[in-house]
């Protein structure tokens, strides 16, 4: 399976796709995605990104409830899904994060897990989770080292930290280390030995669309069915 990258193609977002999306979200918090988004398609994706067909390393993270997931028990029993955004506070990632619950059933259906990661701590998690009623685990990504470990993390530039501090944002705050450090948006497709197939990676790599590609790319997986 190929890799698919938001560098190069429209400047699309589920936030300029639908109205119904910026619902619930402040002018300020808009603005200050779509800064993120441009900046993020300007970057690039990171040189060092995992890609298909490279093995996922796998991970230990408490879920918004304070449990703690293991990657590697999640995908042994079924394919499993794995998004990073880089806040709930971002329409974009909200967007993102509502298309993966919107998918479940169907997720469930083909034999698959999904979760979602975020550099986010404390209540923010968990207040996103049940103000949405998600029906998905989020789980925070203590000091970004699972987004380093699959190569997706960027330093916020200066002139981009300014703006952001101008408007009221410090990422220092939500999520709970003073770097300033973002995942770029991204969703894995791992089989069950953890082998990538299917990287989606950039800003335009949560929205809808992707959850089809990821849906897709599940049918083409092989291997046995999870016990209901």
């Amino acid at each position: 399976m190929d890799d698919e990258v938001s560098k190069g193609r429209p400047a699309s977002t589920p936030i300029e796709a639908s109205a119904k999306t910026l619902s619930g979200f402040r002018t300020l918090d808009i603005r200050t995605d779509r800064l993120l988004s441009s900046w993020l398609r300007e970057a690039g994706v990171p040189e060092g990104a995992l890609k298909a067909n490279e093995p996922a390393p796998d991970f230990l993270l408490p879920e918004a409830t304070g449990k703690l997931v293991s990657s590697l028990e999640l995908r042994q029993t079924a394919p499993l899904i794995v998004t990073f955004v880089y806040g709930t506070w971002s329409p974009l990632c909200a967007a993102g994060l509502r298309a993966l619950h919107g998918a479940t059933a169907s997720i469930r259906a083909a034999g698959a897990r999904a979760i979602a990661i975020t550099p986010e701590t404390g209540d923010l998690p968990r207040n996103f989770k049940r103000d949405h009623r998600l029906d998905l685990e989020i789980l925070s990504d203590l000091d970004l080292g699972v987004s380093l470990s699959f190569g997706l993390v960027s330093v916020v530039p200066a002139e981009i930290k300014s703006r952001l501090l101008q408007r009221g944002l410090d990422l220092s705050a939500p999520n709970g280390f003073s770097f300033w450090m973002l995942p770029m948006p991204a969703t894995y497709v791992l089989d069950q030995r953890g082998i990538i197939r299917r990287a989606c990676v950039g800003p335009d790599s949560i929205s809808g669309t992707t959850t089809e590609t990821v849906l897709a790319a599940l049918s083409e997986l092989d291997g046995p069915k999870p016990r209901p």
